[in-house]
């Protein structure tokens, strides 16, 4: 009689064929995880090989940075006195510091090399000139910059001020004292919006034909109420009209500041189309230009073009302190 919880015969016999399986499922699972613990041992060390290649892009670098360091290094150029432009901003040098650039380069993530330089200024600068009007900046700088006369024409400012800002410009606003005197929160704007304010006299006079006391009443004055506007004093002055004499510069020397005239006069005040006042700014364009402009309708038309086709032109639009001062650019590659 059997019982019921013993073995059957075919049982019995596949019992050795059980324990044949998970001897060999346990002999694989132990090969494989040999094989896994001793794979390191059959791999050489990395270590010279990373050496080597570190060192070549090194080596790499290095040339990229030295042939920049060619193209961007300059010497100073000095201030001059030309018989025509007269005061001429000098121009610092430039020398671009190979070891500092290549660690800097090996820190950022980026794949353009961030330049480190250093700016030699130049021998002779326009401080050591003396008092002499300037006409332009320096023709090495791609820049010009716009100058902006202001004694009416508010009606218009606001929609310049627009355009200056969606093409990310700033300019150099020279203002009338009576008219900053009227226009206190307008002039304050002007600031606000980025833009440099200089001193266009007191009452729009010809400053050529006023003895030396009333000409340094029109630029005091001015300042004063340019001061008391928005805070701060000009350091540039820009004759009405451009009507000037030795007298006027020594004046406007005297209370520190620069007398400012212009390499391209747009005459926009005449009200010429606004189509007219871009192809004269376009076709005259060159490095360092002050342009000088108004207020008016057709100047406001032409900013919309004018600015976007002097960028592609490939200048850059800056400040006449800006234009003046002997920083040399460098962009970065």
């Amino acid at each position: 009689m059997k019982h019921r919880n013993s073995p059957t015969v075919s049982a019995v016999k596949r019992r050795p064929l059980l324990f044949g399986a998970v001897a060999l499922v346990f002999l694989l699972s132990g090969l494989f995880r040999s094989g896994a613990e001793s794979a390191p041992a059959k791999v050489d060390h990395p270590m010279p090989v990373v050496s080597a290649m570190a060192n070549q892009q090194d080596k790499d670098l290095r040339k990229r940075v030295e042939v920049l360091a060619k193209q961007y290094n300059a010497d100073p150029i000095d201030a001059q006195n030309h018989p025509v432009w007269k005061a001429i901003p000098s121009l610092n040098g430039v020398e671009v510091d190979v070891e500092a650039t290549m660690e800097k380069a090996k820190a950022s993530k980026g794949d353009r090399i961030p330049l480190v330089a250093k700016q030699i200024p130049a021998a002779i600068s326009l401080d050591d000139l003396g008092p002499l009007p300037i006409y332009r900046g320096n023709g090495e700088k791609k820049q010009m910059a716009l100058m902006v006369n202001v004694a009416w024409g508010e009606e218009y400012l606001a929609d310049m001020l627009d355009t200056f800002e969606t093409h990310n410009v700033q300019v150099t606003f020279f203002l009338d004292g009576s008219w900053t005197k009227k226009n206190p929160d307008l002039a304050k704007e002007l600031l606000v919006r980025g833009h440099e304010l200089g001193n266009h006299a007191y009452s729009h006079p010809d400053m050529a034909n006023l003895d030396s006391r009333s000409q340094l009443s029109q630029i005091v004055r001015t300042n004063q109420a340019i001061k008391r506007a928005t805070g701060q004093t000009p350091t540039l002055f820009a004759p009405p009209g451009g009507a000037f004499n030795d007298e006027t510069v020594k004046q406007a020397h005297g209370q520190k500041m620069r007398t400012i005239l212009w390499t391209i006069d747009t005459l926009d005040w005449r009200k010429p189309p606004a189509a007219s006042i871009q192809d004269k700014v376009l076709s005259r364009a060159e490095n360092g230009a002050l342009v000088l402009m108004h207020p008016t309708e057709p100047t406001r038309e032409a900013l919309r073009s004018l600015l976007p086709n002097l960028k592609k032109k490939g200048y850059d639009l800056v400040t006449v302190s800006e234009l003046i001062d002997p920083t040399r650019p460098l962009q970065n590659p």
